[in-house]
């Protein structure tokens, strides 16, 4: 039994490890979609935020996206309408495993941070 419990906690958490934060290359952004219900969550405001952009990132080539979900949606939303409305150069930190399923054709990787470059 605690053979078995060993391996189910080693094959979590190299599952867990497999997930690597990456950070896309720094460029202006140039499309962006805010939707009133796709994404929702139950308690929270708002709704998924999609940005389409060339990440250089081969798991999401397509662009990234921000959940209602994460704790600090509201000042990322902010971000990036600072960054979109300025034309002010970005990077993201995104999580390569949290692909956004609001397209079939486009590969959106989650936000976990916004990187203003100058």
């Amino acid at each position: 039994m605690n053979k078995l419990l060993i391996a189910l906690f080693a094959l979590f958490f190299s599952i867990e490890a497999s997930a690597d934060i990456q950070t896309t290359k720094s460029q202006i952004i140039k499309q962006m979609y805010a939707y009133d219900d796709f994404g929702a969550v139950p308690g929270a405001e708002g709704a998924d935020i999609a940005l389409w952009l060339e990440t250089g990132i081969s798991s999401c080539p397509n662009g990234v996206w921000l959940s209602p979900s994460a704790p600090s949606y509201k000042t990322l939303t902010s971000f990036l309408l600072t960054a979109f409305t300025s034309n002010i150069p970005v990077r993201f930190q995104v999580y390569d495993d949290q692909i956004w399923t609001g397209s079939s054709k486009s590969l959106l990787c989650k936000i976990d941070a916004i990187r203003f470059v100058k």
